[in-house]
């Protein structure tokens, strides 16, 4: 549907219907929230057009998951089977204990909240570069965007011209974050915020893994950003700026897209890292993507434990079920796969062999568009409008697996699990 709209006429600036698989690129990176696109949406997109584009971004990030949850909650636990729940659990999060309408009532009410305040907050500086009614639409559709972490901007160069503004690094980092953490942590935050007092307050495992692993992955990618690129990107400009584009850039790098500094002019060294945090993406039941913030966590307390010994998975001070470190290492396993893949077809498309040697360099950029399209995250080193249209459409099935999950796409082709009765000796060997 958003390909079809996107094609006709009117959502043209000049009123020439664009290019089909133009559309149908743009309408999947704004239904998976990835921001990647080989269109500049400010200046070839009509009104109407990025009023489309608004609402594939909206229905992407709030739609899906609200109708995924509303879904099985409306069909009751007890009539869905455990390896249906457990895929769609095993993406979004563990399925809160609530009536399937106070969960919509409640996605949209703190939706609507959150972006109305950062649109609100976005308009007292955007009015200053744009008469009134432009500079509101230009707050409604960053604040969505920022909080669905799709990434999309109707400035030609992102969020550059306002790189040492406070009230729009901040309102935008607000708003990734929130939007990134999830709504189940937003309901706990909630909960916990507003319990009476007297009232037992104690936040979920969950929700304090995903503040704590947010919070430390901010800080660190923040940096490194400006350790690698201070005598780079970050050359001459002042402490508010430099620290202002190190924390966005650390932010909008695990799952949104924004940037306010040249991503193409970034170090290759500061890409690798800028890879590592797209390839961990958001939190459980949240508008990003990636592995998910749980899952590195899971990840990172296998191999704490591991070299310190211990039998049991420690995180938190809980033990973590075997079960769960699997789906972990398996997450990130067929995150890997996805990408070794889509950038060995690119590899093959765009570098023909007579031309390997002179154009080797292009390797890391495409790993890099790759990951950041499966990450659903949609920042560029600036060759996506260059590929070739196979390229486009590989990028066009990462975006989409990586909206639904890898995992949950293996188990939707594996198909029901079978119990096995029985179990083959053990036999040891060699490894690591």
């Amino acid at each position: 549907m958003g390909t079809v709209l996107l094609h006709l006429p009117v959502c043209s600036a000049d009123a020439n219907p664009i290019r089909l698989l133009d559309c149908l690129f743009t309408a999947t990176s704004a239904v998976c929230v990835t921001g990647l696109s080989v269109l500049d949406v400010g200046k070839q997109l009509s009104g109407t057009g990025q009023a489309v584009l608004l609402l594939l971004i909206q229905v992407g990030g709030l739609g899906i998951l609200i109708l995924s949850n509303w879904l099985l909650l409306s069909i009751g636990i007890g009539r869905t089977s455990p390896e249906a729940r457990m895929s769609v659990e095993e993406t979004y999060g563990s399925l809160p204990r609530i009536q399937p309408l106070a969960l919509v009532r409640q996605a949209v009410s703190l939706t609507l909240l959150i972006e109305g305040a950062g649109a609100l907050l976005l308009v007292t500086r955007f009015r200053t570069v744009a008469p009134f009614p432009e500079a509101l639409w230009l707050a409604v559709f960053h604040s969505v965007s920022a909080f669905c972490n799709a990434g999309f901007s109707l400035f030609h160069n992102s969020l550059s011209d306002f790189r040492p503004d406070f009230t729009v690094n901040l309102t935008v980092i607000f708003l990734i974050f929130t939007g990134g953490i999830g709504f189940l942590v937003l309901s706990d935050l909630k909960r916990f915020s507003f319990s009476p007092r007297g009232t037992r307050r104690r936040l979920s495992i969950q929700t304090r893994v995903v503040l704590i692993a947010s919070a430390l992955l901010i800080v660190v990618g923040a940096v490194c950003v400006w350790g690698l690129e201070s005598t780079n990107t970050l050359k001459g400009m002042g402490p508010r700026e430099t620290l202002l584009s190190s924390v966005i850039l650390s932010v909008t790098c695990r799952t949104a897209g924004f940037n306010t500094v040249d991503t193409g002019a970034l170090r290759n060294a500061t890409l690798c890292i800028l890879m590592i945090l797209m390839g961990i993406g958001a939190s459980p039941g949240s508008t990003g993507g990636g592995i998910k913030t749980t899952t590195a966590a899971v990840l990172a307390a296998f191999a704490w434990s591991r070299t310190r010994g211990k039998e049991r998975i420690e995180l938190m001070g809980r033990s973590i079920p075997l079960e769960l470190v699997a789906k972990s290492v398996a997450a990130a396993g067929l995150f890997a796969f996805f990408v070794l893949t889509s950038v060995v077809i690119v590899e093959l498309v765009e570098i023909p062999a007579s031309e390997t040697l002179p154009r080797r360099g292009l390797f890391l950029e495409h790993v890099f568009e790759s990951v950041s399209a499966l990450g659903t995250v949609g920042l560029s080193t600036g060759i996506t409008p260059k590929l070739q249209d196979f390229s486009l459409l590989v990028l066009v099935g990462l975006m989409f697996a990586g909206r639904l999950g890898p995992l949950l796409i293996a188990n939707s082709l594996i198909g029901t699990r079978r119990t096995v009765r029985y179990s083959l000796p053990e036999e040891r060997f060699m490894v690591g």
